[in-house]
């Protein structure tokens, strides 16, 4: 049996072993599509693994992609998700996010979620990960050093860039 991987938003990095899809082509785009346009190029039930690095804040609704991402993937299937966290500079500085995410974002398509019923996308929260980059000023360096980050992370902003999920399909 055939095992589909796709890395949705790829820009200009090819994942080996994944199917790359863009709304432009680039050397990684083995598909150009542009994911605010709804069906994907993908048969129901057909998708084994999706990375979606830093394209979700651009979407226009984030709903409607998880909608279809549940429509795409098999029972079980793993979508790993890289978002800018909303208490970084980063989600706020490009002009082109359209959303931000918190620890609890992806609760709302777990089945049990007190406002499910507004969608039909199901998914249980395997891995939420915040991440401090390091990218390579003084600045971000010591941050890395801070102890108790995740105590700080309440009560200040820029602890940490990026919020990381992993999802697995519910059918």
């Amino acid at each position: 049996m055939l095992i589909k991987k796709i890395n949705l938003g790829c820009g200009d990095k090819k994942n080996p072993g994944f199917i790359g899809v863009d709304r432009i082509k680039t050397a990684a785009a083995d598909i150009v599509h542009d994911l605010d346009i709804m069906p994907y190029p993908f048969d129901d039930n057909s998708v084994d693994e999706v990375i979606a690095d830093n394209i979700l804040e651009h979407l226009t609704d984030v709903i409607a992609v998880m909608e279809e991402l549940r429509r795409i993937c098999k029972n079980g299937a793993i979508i790993k998700i890289s978002l800018p966290y909303y208490k970084s500079s980063g989600a706020f500085s490009d002009p082109t996010h359209k959303h931000f995410f918190t620890e609890n974002s992806f609760q709302y398509f777990s089945p049990d979620h007190e406002y499910h019923f507004y969608t039909k996308a199901k998914f249980k929260v395997l891995k939420v990960k915040l991440l401090a980059k390091d990218f390579g000023d003084r600045r971000h360096k010591l941050r890395n050093l801070l102890p108790f980050k995740k105590f700080f992370n309440f009560f200040l902003f820029n602890i940490y860039d990026e919020i990381y999920f992993e999802l697995k399909c519910i059918k």
